[in-house]
């Protein structure tokens, strides 16, 4: 009886063990599934206001998950297949994804790129100045190099709704 005991407590210790701890540092508050509604950006330099970077109806997803690991993909909702290389190409335009882990720093959350569209997004960490009331979740990107406009650097914000 008491070696059925000691191995049904070393399986709970070990499944225990193997969930990834949940830290106290505001991060499950971010936790889940979040659908873009609004990402506008502005170059920097440029006398032009923000605007809306995939139209004013974008579609994407941002996925964090307790283990801090995150999935990110944002794009214009009306692109087709392409029928040939150039228009392959000008696809990588109308899109940005990646992914990576990341932690939280008071109301930022910092991703160590793991893959990317853009190769960019891998030379530094991402960083995100976040807000959340609510279901909504507003994201500001300090100035960085922008992944859409080659050579320049840009400011942008985005706006999630937690998906129930």
């Amino acid at each position: 009886m008491f070696a059925k005991l000691a191995t049904g407590l070393l399986a709970v210790s070990l499944i225990l063990m193997s969930v990834p701890a949940i830290a106290d540092d505001g991060s499950a508050q971010l936790f889940g599934s979040w659908r873009l509604k609004s990402f506008k950006a502005q170059i920097i330099g440029d006398d032009a206001e923000p605007h809306d970077v995939f139209g004013p109806v974008p579609f994407g997803r941002l996925i964090l998950t307790p283990a801090h690991t995150m999935a990110a993909f944002l794009s214009r909702p009306d692109r087709k297949p392409p029928t040939d290389d150039r228009e392959a190409a000008l696809l990588l335009r109308s899109m940005t994804a990646y992914t990576g882990r990341f932690r939280v720093e008071g109301d930022k959350f910092i991703t160590t790129v793991d893959g990317a569209w853009n190769e960019i997004f891998k030379a530094h960490e991402q960083v995100r100045i976040f807000r959340l009331v609510g279901d909504t979740l507003t994201i500001q990107v300090p100035e960085q190099p922008s992944g859409l406009a080659p050579g320049k650097r840009n400011t942008s914000i985005l706006v999630f709704v937690r998906e129930q």
